[in-house]
Parts: C-alpha cells; sequence; structure tokens
C-alpha cells in the first residue's frame, strides 16, 4: 500500500513539472524569437528589462515616387508637378478616411466611386531621386512621346494639432483686415461712449499683443438703418475695393448685436416705479457676431457668436468710454474683456496655417510684382504657384460663381518691399499675366 501511494505521489508530481513547463511557454520575455533557456534569461537579466522608446503616435516618414509629363512644358515645371504629385501621394499613408458611393440597377452596378480624404500634414520632405524616366521601356523598346519626370522623396507626416504643412506659404501670416464695429440696435448703448470706435482699437491691440502683425484696420464708417437685419455684405464691388486698397486676404467683420439692459418686475421696483423713482437694471445681455469672409473668393469662410448674461450693475455711464480702465473695471467692462478675448482667439485659431493666395498685380521687365507684404512673413527665395484663370467665369441665376484655375507657372521671390514682392519665373506652362492668382503649392 506504501509502495502505491508512493507511485501516485510521483505521478502527480511529474504532471505537475509539465503544466508548469507548458505555461511558461505561453510567456516568454525578451521579445526575441523563440523562447530562451531559463540559465540565459537568469544571466542576461537586462535583456527582459529592455524598453524601447514609443513611436511618436501620428508621426511617420515614408518614400514615395512623383511623375509628371514634360510634353509642352519646360523640364522645371515638370519637376515641380512631379513633387506636387508625390506629395499628394505621400498624405494618402496616414490617416485616410475613404467615402465610397455605389448604386445597383438590376442587378448591375451603376455608380462605384470612392473619395480619400487624408487629415495628415507634411511636416518636412526631402528629394532623394530625380530626373527623366528611362527613354526604354521594359522591353528595351523606345518609349514614344515626351517623357515623365520622376522625383523620389521622402515625406515627413505629422497629425499634431496647430502645426502648419511644411509647403512654402503655409506659415505665412495671411493678410486680414478689420473692418468697423456695427450694431443692430444703437439705442441700446446710450450709457457707453466711444463704443464703436472704441471695440475696433480693441481688436486692433489684442490681435497685435498675440503677435499676429500682418493686419490694417478700415477707417471707413459704416452706417446703419435702424431694425434691419445685418448680414455681410458679399457684393464684388465692396469686397473689390477693400481688396484693392488694403491686400488682405481676409476681412473680420463684427455686428453687436445685443446690449439690452432689463430690470425685473419685484416687489421693490414696483414701488419705485409707483413713486416715479429711478428703477436701475440689474440684468444685461451681451451677444456679438463676428464674421471673417474671403476676399479673394468673395465668400463668408467662418462665423462665430459669442456673448454674456451680466448681473449688477450693468449702467455705464458716459463718463467711462469704451475701452478706458474705468469702462472694464464695470461689470458690463468685464463681459466685453472676456467676450473680446474669445473673439480674438477664435479669429487668429480659424486663420492659422490658412494657405497665402494674392495676385500678380504688374510686370515689369521679366519681373512679377506681387500683392504680399512684408509682414507675412515671406523670405526672398521662397517659391510660389502661379494659377491661370481659364474660360469665361461660371455664373448661375446671375450670381457669380467664380472660375476655373490651372497650375501655370512658378515663381521664386528676389526683393521684398513693405506693401509688395518681386518674383522671377523659374518654371512655366503659359504666359504670367496681371491678375493671375499666386498660392502657395
Amino acid at each position: 500500500m506504501v509502495f502505491i501511494k508512493y507511485i501516485v505521489g510521483l505521478s502527480f508530481l511529474l504532471v505537475g513539472l509539465n503544466c508548469q513547463a507548458s505555461f511558461d511557454d505561453l510567456f516568454c520575455m525578451g521579445g526575441d524569437d523563440g523562447c530562451e533557456s531559463n540559465e540565459v534569461q537568469r544571466s542576461e537579466p537586462q535583456a527582459i528589462l529592455k524598453v524601447l522608446p514609443p513611436k511618436p503616435a501620428g508621426n511617420i516618414c515614408v518614400d514615395v515616387k512623383g511623375s509628371a509629363s514634360t510634353a509642352g512644358v519646360e523640364q522645371e515645371f515638370a519637376r515641380k508637378m512631379a513633387i506636387r504629385d508625390a506629395l499628394k501621394l505621400a498624405s494618402l499613408k496616414s490617416n485616410v478616411s475613404v467615402h465610397t458611393d455605389q448604386s445597383v440597377e438590376q442587378y448591375q452596378m451603376t455608380l462605384d466611386s470612392a473619395r480619400f480624404i487624408s487629415a495628415s500634414k507634411v511636416k518636412s520632405f526631402k528629394v532623394l531621386k530625380e530626373g527623366l524616366e528611362s527613354p526604354e521601356d521594359l522591353y528595351g523598346q523606345t518609349k514614344k512621346g515626351a517623357l515623365n519626370y520622376d522625383v523620389t522623396l521622402n515625406v515627413c507626416l505629422t497629425e499634431e494639432r496647430g502645426v502648419c504643412a511644411s509647403l512654402t506659404g503655409n506659415e505665412y501670416q495671411t493678410r486680414f483686415a478689420i473692418a468697423p464695429v456695427v450694431m443692430a440696435h444703437a439705442e441700446e448703448a446710450r450709457d457707453i461712449s466711444n463704443l464703436l470706435f472704441g471695440y475696433q482699437q480693441e481688436l486692433e491691440r489684442r490681435v497685435r499683443e498675440k503677435g499676429y502683425q500682418n493686419f490694417t484696420v478700415l477707417k471707413m464708417p459704416i452706417e446703419l438703418q435702424p431694425n434691419i437685419m445685418v448680414a455681410p455684405n458679399l457684393s464684388p464691388e465692396v469686397l473689390g475695393g477693400v481688396r484693392d486698397s488694403t491686400g488682405a486676404q481676409y476681412l473680420l467683420l463684427s455686428v453687436i448685436r445685443s446690449l439690452s439692459a432689463h430690470s425685473d418686475n419685484g416687489y421693490l421696483n414696483g414701488a419705485k416705479r409707483f413713486y416715479n423713482l429711478e428703477v436701475k437694471p440689474e440684468s444685461r445681455f451681451i451677444e456679438v457676431d463676428w464674421y471673417v469672409v474671403d476676399l479673394m473668393k468673395r465668400r463668408t469662410v467662418h462665423q462665430a457668436r459669442g456673448g454674456f448674461d451680466v448681473k449688477g450693475d450693468v449702467i455705464v455711464g458716459r463718463n467711462k468710454p469704451f475701452g478706458t480702465s474705468a469702462f472694464f473695471s464695470t461689470d458690463t467692462g468685464m463681459a466685453f474683456h472676456a467676450l473680446l478675448n474669445q473673439q480674438v482667439e477664435n479669429t487668429l485659431d480659424f486663420l492659422h496655417c490658412k494657405p497665402f493666395e494674392s495676385q500678380v498685380i504688374d510686370v515689369r521687365d521679366g519681373q512679377y510684382v506681387i500683392y504680399l507684404n512684408s509682414a507675412s512673413g515671406a523670405k526672398v527665395g521662397d517659391d510660389l504657384a502661379v494659377y491661370h484663370k481659364t474660360g469665361r467665369p461660371v455664373r448661375y441665376n446671375g450670381i457669380d460663381l467664380g472660375s476655373d484655375e490651372l497650375p501655370g507657372a512658378f515663381l521664386k521671390i528676389k526683393r521684398i518691399m513693405p506693401k509688395f514682392a518681386v518674383a522671377e519665373l523659374t518654371a512655366k506652362k503659359g504666359i504670367v499675366q496681371v491678375g493671375d492668382i499666386v498660392k502657395a503649392w
């Protein structure tokens, strides 16, 4: 009997060792292929504790190839277009969303389309290899027609918030103009002096304090008829005049929608009214709309609203003009202080990284004058793309929808003056004329 118990106990011991060996197989340490022996792991514990640094999320570098035909264009122009093609292909390597559209009729596919949208931005890129493609095909035969220009790029992509795409012109401060402020109901501001002019001055001061330099302030007064709906005027005559006089790409419009003051109908106020005593408002609703208008495309591209319901001593008094320390120390002034900061932050966040766009305004002795302000951050040697307007403007129901644009040349900045820049032609497909659009490529 004792012998049988010994045999059974030995059997359980062997089964336990085999099970332990099986569990060890499931938890291999060190990250190497296969499992090392226990002796090796104990003699080199640092291999087990080694931690590789994590790869930054959303930042990858890829090698891509782009190409463009040299048919009918200069080789340098084809090179630029090949780089554009490579950058476009690189952006599809990370964080791409695919939108598909399919339809079936009578068991047959009648529509099958896909749209690819990338949220990645080019952080930097480097040309690894470039030149004309081989003149012979895979079978040793000479290719017919114009050759393609090929480039191979190493492109680093990022999804980091606030990072501008690393393309010439995207890091410029786009020029914008601050328009005079208007009020929908002027009678509500009888207790505030210097409101409209002071509000515009505060916008100017706070934008400059944020480090933004490329802006201007419009001084022309804007008059409104009472009790009308206030909205941006997008007529070509008005926006064209602002664009021509300032060189701005965007226009900031501000509308004070409400400054209404109120008092409740409580017992105490009722008694005051009965005895013809003054009843001061103890609440005020402040609401401001602001719009960013694209002067080049003549459309509203951004709209926001801010407002506060102010409680307390809300009547300011004409002896405390808007913008003074005395004004901002009042309950109404503190609400305007927060509202101005909100508007400036919101506007500058929208303008951040917006691609530069301007026009060729003159051609002199083979040099091209661009409406580009020195405060934009442009540098001598920067490359910009020229887009030709092709065909007549597209109109629908009497509305000008704009013109089709095609890339036609590339310019390099030679000199930057206070209010314009002079550039030279580096590659072209057609003739560059006054009025052609200049963009970051």
